[in-house]
């Protein structure tokens, strides 16, 4: 199977830390518009919470429940240029809590 090497996979997956401010939060400096953002708080115990382009930013799903999806308007509620913005839950940004968000550009409709 042919395949084709990133050079450059900052351009296509990019990590970032963060700290929650409790109210509507925009996080930059993923250096692309992400399609696929992973969050997880790292100072305190709660759900990972996934976000897709395909689904919708207030659309989450978890990797650590039984829940398949829901709508989710205190999450993630925008993939931005360079980030996404976040608005005021606990497990995405709670006030002076630490979160880890692994982010993918990985096409923003089915089969794109």
């Amino acid at each position: 199977m042919a395949y084709t090497p990133v050079d450059n996979s900052d351009l296509h997956f990019n990590t970032k830390l963060y700290t929650g401010t409790g109210s509507s939060n925009s996080i930059t400096g993923v250096g692309f518009q992400p399609d696929f953002t992973w969050i997880k708080v790292r100072s305190e115990s709660n759900n990972n919470e996934l976000y897709d382009a395909v689904r919708g930013a207030t659309k989450r799903i978890y990797s650590d429940q039984n829940n398949a999806e829901d709508t989710n308007s205190y999450g993630l509620t925008s993939f931005d240029s360079d980030g996404f913005t976040v608005s005021t839950g606990n497990a995405v940004n709670k006030n002076t809590a630490t979160y880890v968000s692994w982010n993918w550009k990985a096409g923003n409709s089915a089969g794109s």
